[in-house]
């Protein structure tokens, strides 16, 4: 059934709105108590313009993930969706079942849900706004006196937008990969929430007095993830990109597009500003999880990329590769 212009009505928002939160819940008992009312103080807003068909859980992975680097806990997450005259109910139940089973997996409530069906987009967005607890201090370091610490990166760079590519762009890629490859990238949503880590930092941090700068790699990648960063710590760099951890098959499918990894969505991964990262590292290693010490932060602003015997100096962040090729997404 095609969605009516405007506000979903009370039938398609019992229907595939309120019946599938409470089907998705009952999954997850854990939700059932200890939701802290005072949950809302802090807050994120994050969209999903890319990947329709996966919306609903990259907008909920995306705000958590902000929320996170920030020392946040999320525990409530409300969506806005936005979807083109046409639109099948199928594709909102779609939509808010992703939504749920992502939201519910981390312990997250779902709040306001707000549907329109509207000419002003021609795929389905979903803009969702999260809100938590702090779970570490307010204030991170202060590095640009000290001007060093170490950069830590949690989770290999690239993993989200090599997960877009192969929901988008599956037809195409079997004809260069096998399917063993692309079911195990499908899993990657798996894998692309930063809050353990961001607590392991922050803990491991804190037990030395100090609080963490953090910055989720989201729209931009890895190059505007160590932009963010320098500004967060008001210090400049200097990294090692060979040192940076890439999954092969993100390596082969970004080959197979003509697409940067350094410079598309990177959600799963978590640059760490540190006094010492060795504890950090050793941690995260300890969970299971690819940590890497990539460079350092230095005096004064400058921004060096060494890649081998090439120094070249980081440029301000330019649009996400993904999003500058559109054609793969339509």
């Amino acid at each position: 059934m095609d969605l009516r212009y405007g506000s979903a009505d009370e039938n398609v928002r019992k229907r595939s709105i309120l019946d599938v939160i409470l089907h998705e819940r009952q999954k997850f008992e854990k939700l059932q108590e200890g939701f802290s009312s005072d949950t809302g103080f802090y807050l994120e807003t994050e969209s999903s313009l890319l990947c329709p068909s996966r919306a609903g859980e990259l907008a909920v992975i995306s705000a958590v993930n902000r929320l996170a680097a920030g020392g946040i806990r999320a525990g409530l997450f409300s969506p806005v969706i936005l979807l083109p005259p046409g639109t099948q109910e199928d594709v909102l139940r779609d939509l808010m079942h992703q939504i749920c089973r992502t939201a519910f997996a981390q312990g997250i409530m779902i709040g306001e849900v707000k549907v329109e069906v509207t000419d002003a987009v021609t795929r389905p967005i979903v803009i969702g706004t999260a809100a938590g607890d702090r779970f570490c201090g307010e204030d991170p370091a202060d590095y640009s006196a000290a001007g060093k610490g170490d950069i830590i990166l949690a989770g290999p760079v690239g993993m989200e937008g090599t997960y877009i590519l192969v929901c988008e762009q599956f037809q195409a890629l079997r004809k260069r990969f096998s399917m063993s490859i692309l079911a195990r990238m499908k899993g990657l949503n798996e894998k692309l929430s930063v809050l353990h880590a961001a607590e392991t930092a922050a803990q491991i941090s804190e037990s030395a007095g100090i609080s963490p700068v953090m910055v989720s790699l989201g729209e931009g990648g890895f190059f505007a993830g160590l932009w963010e960063l320098s500004k967060k710590t008001g210090c400049g760099m200097d990294i090692d990109l060979q040192s940076v951890p890439l999954l092969q098959e993100t390596i082969e499918i970004t080959d197979f597009f003509g697409i940067n990894p350094y410079s598309m969505r990177s959600a799963g991964s978590l640059l760490i500003a540190a006094a010492d990262g060795n504890k950090i590292l050793q941690r995260l290693e300890g969970e299971g999880r690819i940590a890497v010490r990539i460079g350092k932060l230095t005096a004064g602003k400058e921004k060096i990329i060494r890649n081998g015997e090439d120094v070249r100096y980081l440029d301000r962040p330019q649009t996400d590769t993904l999003a500058s090729m559109p054609e793969l997404f339509i």
